[in-house]
Order: C-alpha cells, then structure tokens, then sequence
C-alpha cells in the first residue's frame, strides 16, 4: 500500500501504488469525465505515467493528487490532492479532486478536500490554495463554492475558458 498521507472518519488518503492503475480505469468508467484529462487507452502507456508521477512528483515534491480509499474496505473511490501551478512567476498550490460517480453526493468529496485544504495549511505552511475549473463545469464551481473557494478571474486559453478560485488559508 502506498504511503498514507491523511486519515479521516472515513477515509484514507495515500499516495497511489502501481498497481492501483486498472482501479482509475473503474472510477473513471463509473463517473462523468468530461471535464477531467482522459486516461491513455493503452493501459501498458497508463502505467508507466503513474510509475513515472509516483518517482518524480511523489519524490521531488513530497505530495501530488493521491488516492481516496474507503478506510473500511480499502477501496479506491476518487484521488484528490495538490500540485503546483504557476500563475506568471509565482507558484501555487492547486487542488485536483474527482470522486467516482458511484460515491459521489456522499459527502466523501467534501471529507478529502477538507483534510487536504488541513494538510496544505499545517504541513506545507501554504497561504492559499487554489482550483482552475473548466468554465462549463457548473458541478466543480458550485461544490467548490460550497468548500468556500472564492471565484477570482476567468481566465482564455487557446480552446477552453476557466476560472480561478482560491481559498486563502
């Protein structure tokens, strides 16, 4: 099992292992992905990414989007977890969350992005945290406004409009 980073009432919240690689191929199947970068069709291709991401984000950074686990069962339902985001020459730290459809409207998502909003707070020392969220994802902005993220600029990018929200620590 992959280093454990945050334990709620329901949840573990671990750095993914390799072989968690076919479980985001069941949550990304059970949920609406639209909005999300889509996973390689070849799953050989998948695997090498997350080893890759494991040894370089993982190791370099110390934090990355991790797995969101039942702590009952172990299950994987969703990731969530910080990566750095330049705005001009500063950099920040953003938020990247996706449960599977399955468990969403459980309150799991609101638990994982809390407890990481804590970790970047009490272990990173971090000032704010941010989200970019696809203009189009009415879902994302209303549950990131409800976790009290604060709209801050839209922002153009060759083929899709986001915007920017923050939540100040």
């Amino acid at each position: 099992m992959g280093e454990i980073i945050i334990e709620t009432e329901r949840l573990v919240i671990r750095e993914f292992e390799t072989e968690g690689s076919d479980e985001l191929y069941r949550i990304y199947s059970e949920s609406d992905t639209r909005f999300l970068q889509p996973l390689s069709e070849d799953r050989e291709e998948e695997l090498e990414k997350l080893k890759s991401y494991i040894q370089y984000v993982y190791g370099f950074y110390g934090f990355g989007l991790w797995a969101v686990c039942l702590r009952e069962t172990g299950e994987l339902i969703g990731r969530c977890g910080l990566q750095v985001m330049f705005i001009g020459d500063t950099g920040e730290y953003e938020m990247g969350y996706m449960i599977s459809g399955k468990y969403q409207r459980l309150g799991y998502g609101r638990e994982a992005v809390q407890a990481v909003i804590h970790y970047a707070e009490e272990e990173l020392d971090a000032p704010r945290v941010v989200l970019q969220i696809d203009s189009d994802n009415r879902t994302s902005i209303q549950f990131a406004e409800q976790q009290g993220f604060k709209k801050m600029k839209d922002i153009s990018e060759e083929d899709r409009q986001t915007s920017l929200y923050i939540y100040e620590l």
